[in-house]
């Protein structure tokens, strides 16, 4: 996880702080709207992250106009202890690219880290240990077809962000489970989303075969007190 340089007192954002921070937002989109979305993306991800890093209050502002754009694409935790921000930094070809932020609080200090995984598609914390655990699930597109289904843990420490040892297999203890998609096997693309379950007591991830086929059954991790412990087999 790579930390940025930004590390800040929190404050409640004031009008004042909104109104500066919409007038950002608005210098940020004359700056790139009359450019191919796809040959700026980088320089808009590195305009927005700046506009966050110097300014605490960011936290609370939903930067609607950026995202009406489609600069920037924001979700919170259901406890609005974490703030996750995904950039779209592909090509503009049928391979998919982002790149994610995550921005939350130790202490009194503020902090934004690089978060590495795929498109964001949920966010569930559950209690482990008196801990909230974040489980992060996302997507990784590797063309139009191809991808990768994944799933991080990661839990706020006194000084950052932590990966959290959660998922207890037969062997180790894991941080993070993936799996492969091929819509070869999912021609109709409706069970794309089922690959990985994630719910508040447990967790199913698609068992595939060697071919990388969904056998329609499920590896079962429940959640007991000390984590996500491997069950078996299910349907």
């Amino acid at each position: 996880m790579i930390v940025l340089s930004f590390l800040g007192c929190i404050s409640n954002a004031s009008f004042a702080d909104i109104a500066t921070l919409q007038k950002q937002e608005s210098k940020v989109i004359q700056q790139f709207q009359k450019s191919n979305f796809y040959e700026v993306n980088t320089d808009i991800e590195q305009a927005v992250v700046r506009l966050i890093a110097n300014d605490p209050s960011s936290f609370k502002h939903n930067f609607a106009q950026l995202e009406k754009q489609g600069y920037v694409h924001i979700q919170y935790s259901p406890d609005k202890k974490l703030k996750f921000y995904s950039f779209d930094v592909s090509g503009g070809g049928t391979m998919g690219e982002w790149s994610n932020y995550v921005q939350y609080a130790t202490a009194k200090t503020q902090h934004l880290d690089e978060f590495e995984s795929g498109y964001i598609n949920q966010i569930q914390p559950v209690r482990v240990q008196n801990k909230t655990i974040y489980l992060v699930r996302s997507y990784y597109k590797g063309d139009s077809c191809t991808g990768v289904h994944h799933l991080r843990a990661v839990e706020i420490g006194p000084k950052q962000l932590l990966k959290s040892y959660v998922f207890n297999t037969k062997q180790k203890n894991l941080h993070e489970i993936s799996v492969d998609y091929d819509c070869r096997y999912d021609q109709e693309r409706n069970n794309q989303q089922n690959y990985i379950k994630v719910a508040a007591k447990q967790v199913d991830v698609m068992l595939l075969n060697q071919k990388l086929q969904p056998q329609h059954r499920y590896l079962r991790y429940s959640l007991g007190s000390k984590g996500f412990v491997y069950q078996g087999i299910v349907k």
